[in-house]
């Protein structure tokens, strides 16, 4: 990904160009940061070890703070390198039209990414998402389709997926990035999340726990993790109603939006994990709300699912040991919710 330009603040006048367009300016000590796109500063998110929802006997639980990303979310970070390497390899052009099947945060990312790169977006969504998440996409400037979820979410990811696939069949100028089997988003976590995990934790880290949605997270963090320690325990979360990992049928729309699409993705790698941790709905809200309150980290509904999951794992571990995971987006997408009923 591109890196910004450094130059001093004294000289910041004499040597930036008018006709620049300047997205972000950063201080870090006496140099000013600039970002010539918004795209330049996704990613290096904040580790934030948690302090009032771990018990002393547990291990240390360090969570991955994505919902202060470009984006607000985890997603940004895959939307960008599959773009990015597509339009490398030339699958993209300028008159591309991008068009994805997503639960959420990846339409989001892939809105943005089409804003600043001037490509027309349509994002294919189940009707069950938030109608924050719709709004947002449709924000960015992308074209929202909805597919009506009767009940079953991996029936209607299914069918968004057709959807995308036809709209590619009958234009020549659609490109699906196709998250569920793009390994570019498997590169985006090895090549990024994973090593500023590692950079930041800067020590053992002998657990790890993520939902799975693409599997794109889980496998890229995990295989660079487990590299580094083979012994690490790498626990899959999945939402209670769509427990298909585990053998069970999907049981209806659930509310951890993102993960549990019911389907088990291509790309994902069913041996990088010893453990399925499955977590309901009242579970995830409980914890995402116990972030906010005892953490005053406000992040989404799948963040609760995996917080959840990191607490079982740093028990099972006990002290002296270092569990890691990620809150993959902001809770600002799920106002119309459970997450912001009052208990």
């Amino acid at each position: 990904m591109p890196r910004p330009i450094e130059e001093s603040n004294r000289e910041r006048k004499k040597y930036i160009d008018p006709m620049c367009v300047i997205v972000m300016v950063v201080y870090k000590g006496s140099k000013t940061m600039i970002y010539h796109t918004v795209l330049e500063a996704v990613g290096h998110t904040p580790m934030i070890r948690l302090q009032r929802m771990t018990h002393e006997e547990d291990a240390q639980v360090f969570v991955k703070l994505e919902g202060v990303n470009i984006g607000g979310s985890i997603k940004t970070r895959t939307a960008l390198m599959m773009i990015e390497q597509a339009q490398k390899q030339g699958k993209i052009h300028k008159d591309t039209i991008l068009v994805e099947p997503t639960s959420g945060n990846q339409g989001v990312g892939l809105a943005l990414v089409g804003a600043v790169k001037g490509y027309k977006t349509i994002i294919i969504m189940p009707d069950s998402v938030s109608e924050e998440r719709r709004k947002i996409v449709k924000q960015y400037g992308a074209e929202v389709i909805l597919v009506h979820d009767a009940g079953n979410i991996g029936d209607c990811i299914q069918a968004c997926v057709a959807k995308a696939k036809q709209m590619a069949k009958e234009d020549t100028r659609v490109f699906v990035p196709q998250q569920f089997e793009n390994e570019n988003n498997i590169k985006a976590h090895k090549e990024y999340t994973a090593q500023e995990i590692v950079e930041q934790v800067n020590g053992p880290i002998d657990g790890f726990c993520s939902g799975i949605g693409t599997g794109g997270t889980i496998t890229g963090v995990g295989q660079v993790l487990k590299a580094k320690n083979p012994k690490i325990e790498i626990w899959a979360v999945e939402p209670e109603k769509a427990a298909i990992l585990s053998g069970r049928p999907v049981g209806g729309t659930h509310l951890q939006m993102g993960i549990g699409d019911g389907l088990i993705p291509p790309i994902l790698d069913q041996d990088i994990y010893s453990q399925i941790c499955i977590i309901s709905d009242e579970e995830a809200i409980y914890t995402a709300k116990q972030l906010a309150c005892q953490e005053g980290l406000l992040c989404g509904i799948s963040s609760g699912s995996n917080v959840a999951a990191a607490l079982k794992l740093a028990k099972k571990l006990g002290k002296g040991k270092t569990v890691v995971t990620i809150l993959p987006d902001t809770a600002e997408r799920y106002y119309s919710t459970p997450l912001f009923d009052s208990d």
